[in-house]
């Protein structure tokens, strides 16, 4: 079990979110936020414990071309979502740090100054 120790600031990010675990697929739900570490999944009803170990395809527009898939553990769990820790690879590590510079709340893309983008 992980203690809730952030190492970074979350930011607000409202995406789409399919989650998976076991290979099942258990609906689509919506980010609340997200940093470099983790993230927390609103409204995810679905039993889920500590130590879970979830696949999560995370999608920035609606034709659901630009999407980023993590492997992530599951850290807390409360009725309304569960916190997550990512656990990816160096590519999937820079397609993350991407989207949490260049995507507001609400989806729209934006570019932030001193920030890396990776195509």
């Amino acid at each position: 079990m992980y203690a809730n120790k952030r190492r970074n600031v979350r930011k607000a990010l409202y995406l789409s979110v399919d989650v998976y675990n076991l290979g099942e697929h258990l609906g689509r739900y919506q980010s609340r936020n997200i940093n470099i570490d983790g993230a927390f999944i609103d409204s995810c009803p679905c039993q889920l414990y500590p130590d879970d170990t979830l696949d999560l395809h995370f999608y920035f527009n609606e034709s659901e071309q630009a999407s980023l898939h993590l492997k992530a553990t599951v850290i807390h769990s409360a009725d309304m979502g569960v916190g997550v820790l990512f656990d990816y690879g160096d590519l999937e590590y820079r397609r993350l740090l991407n989207a949490i510079a260049r995507y507001t709340s609400d989806g729209q893309a934006r570019e932030i100054p001193g920030f890396w983008y990776v195509c």
